[in-house]
């Protein structure tokens, strides 16, 4: 063995070979001369050596005198034999290490080595995906249909093809769940959110709200409208009842015709305290008293208020006609008493009055009598005039000039000495009361009617709205009248209405032939969730059949996609063999029914592999073909087999493992892997499996194409068909493509060939689960464990799998449970569960030796280091990372002379623990070189071109934890989304971080980071400072800091202001710490 020291610092104990020889070409030839001088002593070439000499002048003359020209042919010849001596012990040496499969580095060395346990390398696999087909027809597509993804890049289309037949049918396309696309929720509040930019909605116009499932109608009137982020709010009045719902609501807007109405008018009814006049009384104020007049009856009345068109009086009205009804002022006339009033037996007070002028006509009219107090105390009180005797003034009476009237009245209101009356006006009064639709029953009638309509037809809604009631239905019928310029509207089932006062013609209009049908925001949008595993449809199609495969997916969610079969059919409603995970609605879930296994690879025509010779045993040939298919097979040792079909003379014969438990009579073969990548294809020896009978080009084959990783592609990769076919329109993937995978490595099969002699290809223990899992040709890592069994018998087992090339588990999973499974102890519950993936973030400060390395160089090596050395495939389960691994890899890497690396923005976390089920693998890596700019993001990563970014400090390389009032909550709800460092945390928007975390503390950390990497000083003239902590510079003494930076008290106050500020920015104990030199430094 060597005794050489010269051994990296982080290889003293991992070396990956031995060392066979001790020796080179140089030494060798030392040894020769020693030898040759032995010898030879007179030849002064080889004795002529210095009397003492060190080490290291030892090592200068070997190298002077193995390089130096010599004219001498022994000596050359000499030389000539070291060197040959050299190349042959090299070769020695590799051949000695590859000998022990520890040190062994060739593939086929490695093969042969792990063959004498009788382990075989595990031949890629193929992926696999289930792929949706929208059909076109109802028809079978057969066994081998194939579709093709093109890869952006420019590389070869990879090609898929389907494992078996199905039948397609249309109908299964998409299926839906019944009423996926109406919204559940309740209508409720006063607000309706309306679709789009809605115009011209009037306020005081109806809407109608209609049930499209029951065929309710519910009429609200507009209070307000406005636009809200592109769609229209409407403030509605009453409020929403609670009964519709978003998604069967269609709201009928914008009516085109507003009509007077007309009839049934009611004509005399009782009236109470209110009145409606046809227009508005100018001049009429409260406390005034008006006289109604109907032609049959007179009244008095004071007015206690007017609100427009309505009066509302000191007491009720009573009867009244209200078509004939007028409303005006009475006259006052001044009376004095000509004779006391006086009451007869039972009968009413009589009085006698004198009024100048003629009142002749108010005789047997009504009058009323109104005193100082009474306005305030009690209502009017009113007499009838009994006669009344007008005396001309050019006659001879004694009263000429007068009326004498005889009022009479009750006695409990005696007319005591009034002085005046009030008394009807001459004519009809100035204003006309308002009479209203007659009612039915509490309810319109079915028909009224209007003014003649223009566009208003049968089956348009109609409502009557009077100030803010409203009444409203779907007209059976419109007839229209011509010469009366008037339309009889009927309503299909009488009108609907929520109560309320009578429908006053002058204040009513009839609003008809809404124009617009619209929609509240998300009406399609169920968001009820789906749980377990019943889905009611709208239909079954006949196709939809117990066991069937269903794709099951989230329209708003790609990654949710599973696929399950048909447990059953119960009328209309679908059971699936597994319940749905949380997240799916009725909305966006989406069923796909016809969904096929398709295989990475191209099926290719017939070849001829040879031909058969009975004499001999064991026959075998290479097929000379590479990138042969692989599919998932329990039954073999790889958990795989070759897609190939294999006939001898027209029979088929069957691919096993290994001809261990073949008969003689067995149509067995075996298929191994070549150096090369080609098919090592073998028969039995006429006791374990049949020979191959005699025959000239008798064994052919058919095969697939296609293979390894470059078949793993992630879900939503586009597909199409390779050619056209009158089944199919079009071909998509839901799931990703898994399973595929390169040829076992040297690596693989170092660790997994010694397995093998503990498992036997059998499961007992738990560890021969995991290595029986890896030794499944589509699998990376697998790891075990043991689940509690409940209140079952069975042991459970749970096999936490890493596939080939990472992602998703997709068919894999099934396949590999029937490959454990298969070769597990009985009564063992297996389930495959996938890895969780988890990365980190890494950021590196790289000292390079500008002056001897190129540092652009020095960093891409340390990009592709570290990405090799924390990539998935690398990374075990469950493995935590160091720190110490990442200084191992970057300062490994030829360049480097000094690094500095932080985890997760944390430059104190040392450790990041990883669970049972994760691989930790590096996420956003950003390297930078100590006086040049950051090299990330890695590569592989977009970069958007954009103006260039100010100069970042390293102190906003810290994590968010040295921010005061982070903590330990907000950090972690921080980092989570993405906001690691100081820097990220200046650069955010907080209006647009999606976080749970109030917006005000948002604010306040964003201006906290702004204050710490903002901070404003000259580094150079305050170099004699940078070393010191920001709180001794806060808190030191103005005159020191003055006599070591040569700068004004004033400037050295003013610094010192500015470090207190960071007092309320930096977490106390790094403020304490932070040096003025990670302030100010920047890192280009």
């Amino acid at each position: 063995m060597s005794t050489g020291t010269d051994l990296t610092r982080w290889n003293r104990a991992g070396l990956r070979r031995f060392r066979y020889v001790d020796g080179n070409a140089v030494t060798f030839l030392e040894l020769l001369r020693a030898e040759l001088a032995e010898r030879f002593p007179n030849w002064q070439e080889v004795t002529n050596l210095p009397v003492t000499e060190t080490e290291s002048e030892r090592q200068e003359r070997m190298l002077e005198q193995y390089h130096a020209s010599r004219r001498d042919w022994a000596w050359e010849i000499a030389r000539v034999l070291a060197r040959s001596s050299s190349v042959l012990t090299e070769h020695l040496d590799a051949y000695a290490n590859e000998g022990f499969l520890g040190t062994a580095t060739q593939w086929d060395t490695v093969r042969r080595l792990v063959e004498m346990i009788d382990y075989h390398p595990a031949p890629p696999a193929s992926a696999s995906t289930r792929l949706v087909i929208e059909a076109k027809e109802v028809g079978a597509l057969p066994k081998g249909f194939a579709a093709k993804h093109t890869p952006a890049d420019g590389s070869p289309p990879v090609v898929f093809e389907t494992l078996e037949e199905l039948k397609l049918d249309p109908a299964l396309n998409g299926l839906r769940p019944a009423e996926y696309n109406k919204n559940q929720e309740i209508l409720s509040g006063d607000l309706l959110l309306l679709q789009g930019e809605v115009g011209d909605l009037k306020t005081g116009e109806p809407l109608v709200l209609e049930d499209e499932k029951s065929g309710l109608l519910y009429a609200h009137l507009i209070v307000g409208t406005r636009i809200v982020e592109g769609n229209t709010e409407v403030r509605v009045t009453p409020q929403l009842s609670g009964a519709f719902r978003k998604g069967y609501t269609l709201i009928h807007a914008k009516p085109a015709e507003g009509l007077a109405a007309i009839a049934p008018a009611a004509t005399g009814v009782e009236l109470r305290r209110d009145l409606h006049l046809v227009e508005e009384p100018e001049g009429l104020l409260d406390d005034m008293v008006i006289y109604i007049g109907d032609g049959a009856k007179e009244l008095y009345r004071r007015v206690l208020s007017v609100t427009g068109k309505r009066l509302f009086l000191d007491t009720n009205v009573g009867p009244l006609r209200l078509d004939t009804a007028r409303v005006g002022y009475p006259v006052t006339i001044t009376v004095s008493t000509l004779k006391e009033g006086t009451t007869g037996v039972n009968g009413p007070e009589i009085s006698v009055l004198q009024t100048a002028g003629d009142w002749s006509r108010l005789a047997n009219r009504l009058v009323a009598h109104e005193t100082v107090e009474g306005r305030k105390e009690k209502p009017l009180t009113f007499y009838t005039v009994t006669s009344a005797t007008y005396h001309p003034a050019d006659g001879g009476h004694s009263l000429h000039g007068y009326t004498v009237l005889t009022v009479s009245g009750n006695k409990n209101n005696p007319l005591d000495d009034p002085h005046t009356l009030l008394v009807p006006p001459v004519g009809d009064g100035p204003w006309q009361a308002d009479t209203y639709l007659e009612k039915q029953g509490g309810h319109l009638p079915p028909s009224i009617v209007t003014a003649k309509p223009k566009k208003t037809t049968a089956g348009d809604l109609a409502v009557v709205v009077m100030e803010d009631q409203a009444a409203w239905a779907r007209l059976a019928s419109v007839s229209v009248d011509l010469e009366g310029e008037e339309a009889t509207l009927t309503a299909e089932d009488g009108w609907d209405d929520r109560g309320g006062d009578d429908y006053y013609l002058t204040e009513t209009k009839v609003y008809a032939h809404f124009k617009e049908e619209l929609r509240t925001v998300a009406w399609q949008e169920n968001r009820e969730p789906v749980t377990g595993s019943r889905i009611p449809l709208a239909s079954v199609p006949s196709a939809l059949e117990k066991g069937r495969v269903l794709m099951v997916e989230r329209t708003d969610d790609a990654t949710a996609a599973f696929f399950t079969t048909v447990a059953k059919i119960e009328g209309t409603t679908l059971v699936l063999a597994r319940d749905l995970p949380a997240g799916f609605t009725w909305g966006n879930t989406l069923i796909a029914g016809n969904v096929l296994l398709f295989g990475h690879g191209e099926g290719k025509g017939e070849k001829v592999l040879g031909s058969g010779d009975a004499t001999r045993a064991n026959q075998s040939f290479v097929f000379a073909e590479t990138g042969v298919s692989f599919v998932a097979d329990p039954t073999q040792p790889a958990g795989v087999r070759a897609a190939i079909d294999l006939s001898v003379a027209g029979r088929v014969w069957e691919q096993v493992g290994s001809f261990a438990s073949s008969g003689p009579t067995d149509h067995h073969y075996t298929v191994r892997m070549t150096e090369a990548g080609q098919l090592l294809i073998a028969f039995g020896d006429g006791v374990r499996g049949r020979r191959l009978p005699t025959g000239v080009n008798n064994v052919r084959l058919t095969f697939r194409s296609g293979t390894g990783l470059g078949g793993n592609l992630p879900a939503g990769s586009a597909f199409k068909p390779s050619r056209p076919h009158r089944l199919v329109e079009k071909v998509r993937q839901p799931l990703d493509a898994t399973g595929g995978n390169d040829r076992e490595g040297v690596e693989s099969l170092r660790e997994n060939a010694p397995a093998t002699l503990l498992t036997l290809e059998r499961a007992v223990s738990l560890d021969d689960f995991g290595w029986l899992a890896m030794s499944q040709s589509s699998v990376w890592q697998a790891r075990a464990f043991s689940r509690p069994t409940g209140l079952g018998r069975n042991d459970k087992v749970e096999v936490v799998v890493v596939p080939a090339g990472g992602g998703a588990l997709g068919t894999l999973a099934v396949t590999l449970t029937a490959f454990l499974v298969a070769h597990a102890v009985p009564e063992v519950e297996v389930t495959v569960l996938p890895y969780e993936s988890r990365t980190f973030a890494l950021e590196v400060l790289l000292t390079v030796d500008a002056a001897a390395y190129k540092p652009d160089v020095v960093t891409a090596a340390v990009k592709i280091a570290l990405q090799d050395a924390f990539s998935l495939k690398k990374r075990k389960l469950g493995q935590s990372l160091f720190l110490s691994e990442v200084y191992q890899v970057v300062e490994g890497v030829t360049g480097v002379e000094h690094s500095v690396a932080v985890i997760d923005g944390d430059r104190t976390l040392r450790r990041v623990a990883a669970a049972d089920r994760e691989v930790l693998t590096l996420g956003q890596l950003v390297v930078t070189v100590e006086g040049e700019a950051a090299a990330g993001p890695s590569p592989g990563e977009a970069a958007e071109a954009g103006p260039a970014a100010p100069k970042q400090r390293l102190v906003g390389r810290r994590g968010v934890g040295v921010i005061q009032g982070v903590g330990a909550r907000y950090g972690e709800l921080l980092r989570g989304a993405g906001i690691r460092s100081v820097n990220d945390l200046r650069g955010i928007d907080p209006v647009d971080l999606t976080v749970d975390i109030s917006l005000v503390r948002l604010w306040e950390f964003k201006t906290k980071a702004e204050i710490v990497v903002g901070l404003a000083a000259d580094r150079t003239r305050l170099s004699p400072l940078l070393s010191r902590t920001v709180h001794d510079l806060a808190e030191g003494s103005t005159a020191e800091l003055v006599q070591l930076t040569g700068e004004a008290p004033a400037a050295v106050d003013g610094l010192k202001a500015k470090l207190r500020l960071l007092q309320i920015a930096l977490d106390e104990e790094v403020f304490a710490t932070v040096t003025l030199r990670e302030l100010l430094s920047e890192l280009d």
